[in-house]
C-alpha cells in the first residue's frame, strides 16, 4: 500500500489491522480507498453522542476491485429529519421538544412519523469496482428486479450474492458516480390533499424510498486539489471536541480521519453543542477534509486570498444546529438572511474564487453556501460536491456567482436547488433529489440582468411538491415574484439562458412557473423527458403557469419535450392537454414548442 495525501499526514492501515487511535480505519491504495468509523451509532430517534457518527440502521456496504474476492467495508452514514434534536428553538433546549413554536414551520411534517431516513456511503476509486449492499438484519434484498438505480439514464450491471446482497458493478469514471439505490419493497407513496401530506386519499405526488441509500463513487482528487502540507503551513486537527481558536492561523486547516465537533462550553460540566462554528483566521484559505473526516460544524472564511478552498472527501455536518440557527442570536432559530448560519460562508468576499472539490455536507440548517460582500466579483468552481439530509426548509443548493463552473454534483435540497442569478455560469451533470419548497432552477426574487447561463444535464430523481404554488414555484424551472416589497418589474433588463437534457423521474410537477420580473430573451429549453409522466391530479401540480406582466417579452423556445414518450407540440401544449402549459395569451408569437 502507498501512503496517500501528503505522506505521513494521512493514516493508512491494512484491512486486518486494528483501527487507528480514535477508531477510524482508512484503507487506501492507488486503486481504491475506503474508510470506517468504529464510533458508528445506530440510532433513528435521538441525537447521537458527540464523538459518534450516525450509522445506517438498515444497510451495510462493501467495495472491491471488480472481479476480485477482497471486499472492504465502506461506512454507511445516515441522516434523519431534525437530526434527533426535535423541534427546538434554542440549541440548549435539547432534549426538550416542541420549543420551536407552533407558528414556525421547519419544512418537516410526516417524515419522522413514517420513518424516513437517508443513508450514504462514499469511496475513492480508479478502477472498475463492485459495490455490495446487504441488510444489517440479515434479510435478503431480493432479486435484481427489486432494485431501482437512479438516475435511471445510466445503467449498471447487477447481480446477487449468496448472503442476500445486491452487487453493483460501477465502471471507472474520472468524474465519479453519484446514484441512489432503491428497492421496490421499501417505497413510500407521498399523497397530498393540495396543502399537506396525508396518509391516504388525495393525489400521489411522489414515490420515494423510506430508507434512502446513496452511493458516492469519487475519483481521487487531482493534484491541484491536494494542498501541499507541511508543519509550517498546516494546522492539523486532532479528532475530538473543537474549542474556540483550536483551528489556529496557518494557511491550511487539515482534518485527518476522525470525528470532530464544536464545543462552545469547554469549561462547563455540560458542554453545549450547536452554539459555535469555525470562523477561520484571515491567514487560512484552505480547508481539507480527509476521507473519513466527519466534522460537526460550519466554516466561515475571512481570507482575502484570491483563491480559497474546501477539498477532500470528508463530511461537514450541520446536525448539531437548530433550524435557521443564527449566530447573532446565540444560534437560536431566528431567521436572518444576513446572519443565519451557512455551512460554507464568507462575509466579506471580493474578487476571489472558491474552489470546492469533494466534500459532502449533511443536515444543513439554512442556505448551504453564501459568499457575502462584493459577491458580484466572486466566482466558484464546484466539483464532486454532495448535499444530503436537507429536510429543513431553506436548504438551498450553493450559489453560482458570475463566471462560475459547477460540475458533477448531487443535491438533496428543500429550497432553490440551482440558482440562475448571475451571468456566465456553466453547470453540467447535476443530480437533484427535491423536497417540496421552491423550484429546482430558480431565476426570480428580483429583477436581474443575466446572460450566458448554460445548465446541461439535469437528472431529477425525485420531487415531492405538496402544493401547487407560484410564489415558491412548484416547478422544475421557476421564477418567484419579488422578495422585497415596493419593487416593480424592470423592462430594461432581461434573462437569457439555456437549459438542456433534463430527465425528471417519478411523478413530476410542472416544467415552468415564471413570474416575469424582467424580459426573457433567447430562453431555450431543449431535450426534456418525463418518462413516468406529468402529474395530472386534482390541484393542478402539473400545470405550467406563465402569467402576463405588462411590457415584458417572453421569448421562450422549448424543443423536444416528451411526456411518457409522447412529444409536446404547439398542437397539444395547452393547459388541458399533454403539456399542461398555461401561458398568457399576450405572449403569443413570442414563444414556441417544437
Amino acid at each position: 500500500m502507498k501512503l496517500f495525501l501528503a505522506a505521513a499526514m494521512f493514516m493508512v492501515v491494512g484491512a486486518s489491522l486494528a483501527a487507528p487511535t480514535g477508531g477510524n480505519a482508512t484503507v487506501c491504495d492507488s486503486n481504491l480507498c475506503t474508510w470506517w468509523h468504529d464510533s458508528g451509532e445506530v440510532n433513528t430517534n435521538t441525537r447521537v453522542q458527540p464523538g459518534n457518527v450516525r450509522q445506517s440502521h438498515r444497510y451495510n456496504v462493501e467495495v472491491r476491485l471488480a472481479g476480485t474476492n477482497n471486499f472492504r467495508p465502506s461506512f454507511v452514514y445516515e441522516a434523519i429529519p431534525r437530526n434527533g434534536n426535535g423541534r427546538i428553538h434554542s440549541p440548549w433546549d435539547y432534549p426538550n421538544d416542541n420549543t420551536l413554536g407552533e407558528d414556525v414551520d421547519d419544512g418537516i411534517s410526516i417524515e419522522p412519523e413514517i420513518g424516513i431516513t437517508m443513508a450514504w456511503s462514499q469511496f475513492e476509486y480508479a478502477q472498475d469496482v463492485d459495490v455490495k449492499i446487504t441488510r444489517r438484519d440479515g434479510q435478503s434484498l431480493g432479486s435484481t428486479s427489486n432494485v431501482i438505480i437512479r438516475p435511471s439514464s445510466t445503467s449498471y450491471s447487477l447481480s446477487t450474492s449468496s448472503d442476500g446482497g445486491i452487487i453493483i458493478r460501477v465502471p471507472k469514471d474520472d468524474r465519479g458516480r453519484r446514484f441512489s439505490v432503491e428497492f421496490n419493497d421499501d417505497l413510500y407513496t407521498y399523497r397530498s390533499d393540495g396543502q399537506n401530506y396525508i396518509h391516504s386519499g388525495g393525489d400521489v405526488v411522489s414515490v420515494e424510498p423510506r430508507n434512502g441509500l446513496l452511493i458516492f463513487a469519487s475519483a481521487f482528487l487531482p493534484s491541484d486539489k491536494l494542498p501541499q502540507m507541511n508543519s509550517d503551513n498546516t494546522k492539523t486537527m486532532t479528532p475530538g471536541p473543537i474549542n474556540a481558536g483550536d483551528w489556529g492561523d496557518k494557511p491550511i486547516l487539515y482534518f485527518p480521519p476522525g470525528v470532530y465537533w464544536m464545543n462552545s462550553n469547554p469549561q462547563g460540566d455540560k458542554p453545549k453543542y450547536g452554539e459555535n462554528h469555525l470562523k477561520l483566521h484571515s491567514n487560512t484559505y484552505w480547508v481539507h477534509l480527509a476521507p473519513g473526516a466527519y466534522v460537526k460544524g460550519a466554516v466561515q472564511y475571512t481570507t482575502s486570498n484570491g483563491d480559497f478552498y474546501a477539498t477532500g472527501h470528508g463530511v461537514l455536518s450541520g446536525e448539531h444546529y437548530v433550524y435557521q440557527a443564527n449566530p447573532a442570536t446565540y444560534y437560536q432559530a431566528i431567521k436572518s438572511d444576513g446572519t443565519s448560519l451557512r455551512l460554507w460562508y464568507h462575509e466579506s468576499v471580493g474578487r476571489q474564487t472558491w474552489h470546492c472539490h469533494g466534500p459532502t455536507i449533511n443536515a444543513p440548517p439554512f442556505n448551504t453556501m453564501d459568499l457575502h460582500g462584493n459577491s458580484n466579483e466572486a466566482s466558484v468552481r464546484i466539483t464532486d460536491y454532495k448535499q444530503v439530509g436537507a429536510f429543513f426548509y431553506q436548504t438551498d443548493g450553493p450559489q453560482m456567482y458570475p463566471n462560475s463552473v459547477v460540475n458533477d454534483v448531487f443535491y438533496h435540497a428543500n429550497d432553490d436547488g440551482i440558482k440562475a442569478y448571475y451571468s456566465d455560469v456553466t453547470a453540467k451533470r447535476l443530480t437533484i433529489w427535491k423536497v417540496h419548497n421552491d423550484p429546482i432552477i430558480q431565476m426570480g426574487w428580483d429583477s436581474r440582468q443575466v446572460s450566458g447561463v448554460v445548465i446541461d444535464g439535469l437528472d431529477i430523481i425525485h420531487t415531492r411538491f405538496r402544493r401547487s404554488e407560484t410564489v415558491v414555484p412548484s416547478a422544475i424551472i421557476g421564477a418567484s415574484p419579488f422578495y422585497m416589497d415596493g419593487k416593480t418589474p424592470d423592462t430594461s433588463k432581461f434573462i437569457s439562458l439555456s437549459v438542456s437534457n433534463i430527465v425528471c423521474e417519478g411523478p413530476c410537477p410542472s416544467l415552468f412557473r415564471i413570474q416575469a420580473l424582467q424580459n426573457y430573451m433567447n430562453f431555450r429549453v431543449n431535450n426534456v423527458s418525463y418518462p413516468d409522466g406529468l402529474i395530472t391530479g386534482s390541484f393542478g401540480l402539473g400545470q405550467s403557469i406563465v402569467p402576463y406582466v405588462s411590457g415584458m417579452r417572453m421569448e421562450l423556445h422549448v424543443e423536444n419535450w416528451s411526456i411518457k414518450g409522447k412529444k409536446v407540440t404547439m398542437d397539444n401544449f395547452q393547459s388541458d392537454r399533454l403539456g399542461q402549459l398555461n401561458i398568457a395569451g399576450e405572449y403569443w408569437g413570442q414563444w414556441s414548442i417544437a
